[in-house]
């Protein structure tokens, strides 16, 4: 895998739950294995996302929050980019929230054994 490019997936959601945290709140990130695949994950204790607003999310240029006054910027591409970027590398992406009570991305990448 293009070890820049994972980089770049973890940063963001990072970045998303840092933004999206209220101050003083904690973030936490998770690495597991099972099933032949390795999985990322990022939590935070924002809002949650509404279930209508759930489907926008890894389309480029939506945001939950599209209005002129939205308190949190951005260009709505990093989930987008963060897709294709998972899904080159053979693996899947995705999210668990709860409304009030914070969210987690995920993300899965298939473990490749190499021969020595």
């Amino acid at each position: 895998g293009d070890r820049d490019r994972i980089i770049q997936v973890l940063t963001n959601l990072l970045a998303n739950a840092l933004k999206f945290s209220p101050k003083n709140s904690e973030v936490v990130i998770g690495v597991s294995c099972s099933d032949g695949n390795i999985r990322f994950a990022v939590t935070d204790h924002g809002p949650g996302i509404p279930e209508g607003e759930q489907a926008k999310l890894f389309v480029p240029f939506q945001q939950v929050d599209s209005s002129d006054s939205r308190t949190k910027g951005g260009t709505g591409l990093g989930l987008a980019i963060s897709k294709a970027i998972v899904i080159k590398h053979g693996g899947r992406i995705g999210f668990d929230t709860k409304s009030g009570a914070g969210s987690t991305f995920w993300f899965e990448l298939p473990i490749r054994q190499t021969l020595r």
